[in-house]
């Protein structure tokens, strides 16, 4: 195995780290119940309709200019947070070195940070600024809050789309959930490491495309859909309410 293709199949077991550690989210049980304000409807899909944004919520922008930062100590400003904050850890494109000063923000423990994100370095130090890994938490924007303390912590499974663009590999999309944990430190809503997996069900769609595509029901389908043909619930899950679709 070359070295490059090395490090592209490392930074794939990272950014798919999170569909493996979800199967504890998607059997339908909560550690708790997350407080979520009244929806504001149903969509299509089915998904209730949350008063919670995607690339909203914050008082200001971090270092990569599309990162919230600053929410508020409610639940809904810890959803916000996850969703915005898994955008950012999911991504390593050409914007990566003011990415990489965001998610010095908010990371909570800056020495998993550090482990976490040598990888790409090494890559971007190899190969040069690219858009290896561009995610989107907006065009199919669901997310099933698990447990929150307002002022305290939250955990969330965030779905997010994924253009892979490797060295060495063809451009694939990859739709999948997993969780995200956040915790109130120091005047703001904080990324922690989740590590957690046991069996269970996943969310988890790859297509050979080399763009992001338009959501369609067949796509939130086949992803609800387990690999023995059997449908996941969709109780608990909402959609944000500035989904592009």
């Amino acid at each position: 195995m070359t070295r490059k293709r090395a490090l592209a199949i490392t930074i794939l077991v990272l950014l798919a780290a999170s569909v493996v550690t979800a199967s504890i989210m998607l059997s339908g049980k909560r550690d708790d119940s997350p407080t979520v304000s009244e929806p504001l409807g149903t969509n299509a899909e089915g998904f209730e309709i949350s008063p919670v944004a995607a690339g909203e919520g914050g008082t200001t922008m971090g270092p990569d200019g599309v990162t919230p930062i600053g929410y508020p100590p409610t639940c809904e400003g810890a959803y916000a947070a996850a969703i915005n904050y898994h955008r950012a850890d999911q991504t390593l494109d050409k914007n990566w070195e003011k990415t990489r000063m965001t998610l010095k923000y908010i990371a909570a423990d800056q020495r998993a940070l550090n482990d976490s994100i040598e990888v790409s370095d090494e890559l971007v130090k190899e190969h040069g600024l690219q858009d290896y890994a561009v995610t989107d938490v907006r065009s199919l924007g669901i997310f099933k809050p698990l447990n929150c303390e307002s002022g305290k912590s939250a955990r969330v499974i965030v779905s997010d789309m994924t253009l892979a663009t490797f060295p060495d590999s063809d451009p694939y999309i990859v739709i999948k959930a997993g969780p995200t944990e956040v915790i109130w430190k120091n005047g703001d809503w904080k990324l922690v490491p989740v590590n957690d997996p046991r069996e269970g069900e996943t969310l988890n769609l790859q297509l050979q495309m080399k763009t992001i595509p338009a959501i369609t029901s067949e796509i939130i389908d086949a992803l609800f859909t387990a690999d023995d043909g059997r449908a996941i619930s969709r109780e608990g899950w909402m959609v944000v309410n500035n989904a592009t679709r």
